[in-house]
């Protein structure tokens, strides 16, 4: 015990207290570095580059490409309001589908809030655009038109079935008409149609963005007797696509147009953007 305590005595205070910093120091490290580890994430930054990159964010305000965590490369279009977005302060979690980060905003230009206001926590969910077609059946007529929508189920529609209609994410390397194109071509065997009516593009949520919808109504369409090739050959491009195949049972139905208006009016169609391309092209077959 006296060995100990002559030990002890022999550290003076300044190494003790250098050797208590060290320790802390070293616990400290080991918390913020620690990352629970997932089969899919993957933890960008280490706690230094981290805060290096938090850090520099704020002096240098620009758009950050490292998220704090990622399941997949996030390629597709990253928002910014011309007049509002002031930056981008960080990105919280990415995949293929959609990104989401924190834009530093400034408001302005309402009754309820001075110009200077300004909110450094805006969330805000960048997602690829994508289309939506009601697709007129190539066995009617337009003097008497048939329409073919899908009856089927999704995630987060508690169990419900809906009808819907033809619908998918535009890739990098697409516009809209040549992405409503090629869903079309793979979601209904082959069809291909002739006119395609744009039916406008509207921003999904306008606070928090989830990318754009473009609606359609495609017309004039047939199953060309000759089905050979890609579907690159109709719209498609080189490239990884993003969407992939629906993996819920799809069931196809062709309903007249009288059925199509009931039906929607009853509320059949349970997504927002089905209902809104559905009513927009009622209206402009009218």
């Amino acid at each position: 015990m006296n060995a100990f305590r002559n030990r002890y005595q022999s550290v003076s205070p300044s190494a003790a207290n250098r050797i208590i910093i060290i320790g802390l120091f070293l616990l400290l490290f080991y918390f913020y570095s620690y990352r629970p580890n997932s089969k899919n994430a993957i933890p960008s930054t280490s706690f230094f580059s981290t805060s290096r990159t938090n850090s520099n964010t704020e002096k240098n305000p620009s758009t950050t490409d490292d998220c704090m965590v990622s399941y997949g490369r996030y390629n597709g279009h990253r928002y910014k309001s011309p007049t509002q977005t002031l930056y981008e302060k960080k990105c919280l979690v990415e995949s293929k589908w959609m990104r989401v980060v924190q834009h530093v905003v400034k408001l302005g230009g309402t009754s309820n809030s001075a110009n200077n206001d300004i909110i450094d926590d805006w969330l805000f969910i960048d997602y690829h655009d994508r289309i939506n077609v009601l697709v007129q059946d190539p066995k009617s007529t337009n003097d008497d038109p048939n329409f073919l929508v899908f009856e089927q189920t999704k995630y987060s529609l508690e169990g419900r079935s809906s009808l819907a209609v033809v619908g998918g994410i535009i890739e990098p390397h697409e516009n809209a008409v040549s992405a409503a194109k090629r869903e079309v071509y793979e979601e209904m065997n082959g069809l291909v149609c002739e006119t395609y009516v744009n039916l406008g593009r509207y921003r999904t949520d306008v606070n928090r963005g989830i990318g754009w919808v473009n609606g359609f109504l495609a017309r004039d369409c047939s199953i060309p007797k000759y089905k050979g090739g890609k579907v690159s050959d109709h719209g498609d491009a080189e490239g990884e696509e993003v969407g992939e195949p629906d993996v819920e049972r799809q069931d196809l139905l062709s309903i007249s147009l009288e059925e199509l208006k009931e039906r929607a009016k009853r509320g059949e169609f349970l997504e927002v953007q089905w209902s809104n391309t559905v009513a927009l092209a009622l209206l402009h077959i009218h």
